[in-house]
């Protein structure tokens, strides 16, 4: 018997609060644009986050097509995915705006910027799914692609230049979109 509706409905919960926070924090950012100046920096980290949110809960729905039934362990590993996306959410953008009152800049650079290594947590994990429940091997386009994806985010978080982390997100985008239109063709 599949017990896949019971996966996917806790990860579609939890996924619904993930995307609902980043939501917010963009909203924040709209609220006090007048007295918080935006920085692009951080938004564009949040689009791509929110691509990939998007991305994994579509991921979902092939689930049954690979695995009908998922073990406790299984369960928790997807679990894990999906709480990693909820932290990024959580950490990227300013939930009040007390915490922007100096910029979304330095928002970014003081605590947005963790949200990068659960990005990246959340890539490995992936990668490591993809590898133990769908067999890929890691050696395809989307392997290379995720490693890329993986490493970018952690040497931005490192970065401690504007410059070098303004460049590592313009990098984070052409593979973004090229990774999506690889999932999204399988």
């Amino acid at each position: 018997m599949s017990n896949f509706a019971i996966v996917a409905t806790v990860l579609s919960m939890i996924l619904g609060l993930s995307v609902t926070r980043l939501l917010l924090g963009a909203l924040t950012v709209f609220r006090i644009r007048r007295v918080a100046k935006p920085d692009w920096v951080p938004l564009v980290w949040a689009i791509m986050l929110f691509a990939t949110q998007l991305d994994f809960w579509w991921a979902v729905n092939s689930l049954p097509a690979v695995k009908t039934t998922f073990s406790f362990p299984e369960f928790l590993v997807l679990v894990l995915l999906a709480l990693s996306l909820f932290v990024a959410a959580a950490l990227l953008l300013p939930s009040r705006s007390e915490d922007e009152q100096n910029g979304l800049r330095l928002y970014f650079e003081q605590d947005g910027r963790y949200a990068l290594l659960s990005l990246s947590t959340y890539l490995l994990l992936g990668l490591c799914v993809n590898v133990w429940f769908f067999k890929a091997s890691p050696l395809a386009l989307w392997g290379v692609l995720d490693v890329i994806m993986i490493v970018l985010p952690v040497c931005a978080f490192l970065a401690r230049s504007r410059k070098t982390y303004s460049f590592i997100t313009l990098i984070y985008v052409p593979f973004t979109a090229l990774d999506l239109a690889v999932s999204l063709s399988n």
